[in-house]
């Protein structure tokens, strides 16, 4: 079976690099990380640049493909890597809602405050996409609620401006609970 699997992808990375995909991005694509690891186990580059200019980890994590995200971490994709505008793998799992590829980020280095070119955090955007749960998980891990980005808005900003006093509560009941 893992004779016809592998076969199988030698063929469709033929296929997929005559269409300019690469087997890696297409195996995101479908969010398969049995697909990722094969490819990956073929010889592709876990950080090659994909058709749009992303590694495979800032498709899946922009996309929230978090198996293959998963994969890709797993077989050594750089976790620091930033998109055209700056923002990391954690910037877009925060903004899809993937809470547990955010975690798999921090384990593995990466700052949970860091900053993109606009200097937001992950957990602005969390809140911006009112992604609560990972909002909620990225102050415990130690997010600052009152970092500002470039135009002077925190989190816990956008949060009042939208008028949602539970999640407003949650966030600062989380982090005083973290700070204890």
């Amino acid at each position: 079976m893992i004779r016809n699997r592998l076969r199988l992808v030698a063929a469709l990375s033929l296929v997929l690099a005559a269409c300019g995909k690469q087997p890696v991005e297409e195996a995101v694509t479908r969010n398969d990380r049995k697909a990722v690891e094969a490819a990956l186990g073929q010889g592709a580059d876990v950080d090659a640049k994909t058709s749009n200019g992303d590694t495979p980890l800032l498709m899946a994590a922009r996309t929230g493909r978090s198996s293959a995200a998963q994969g890709l971490i797993e077989n050594g994709a750089d976790v620091n890597v930033r998109d055209k505008d700056g923002n990391s793998a954690l910037h877009l799992a925060a903004a899809s809602g993937m809470t547990g590829i955010c975690g798999l980020l921090i384990e593995r280095g990466v700052p949970v405050d860091e900053k993109g070119k606009d200097g937001a955090t992950p957990l602005w955007f969390a809140v911006a996409a009112g992604r609560q749960e990972t909002a909620k998980f990225l102050v415990r891990r130690g997010a600052d609620l009152q970092l500002k980005d470039n135009t002077g808005i925190s989190p816990l900003d956008l949060v009042i401006r939208t008028g949602d006093t539970r999640f407003q509560g949650d966030l600062e009941l989380t982090a005083r609970m973290r700070a204890n």
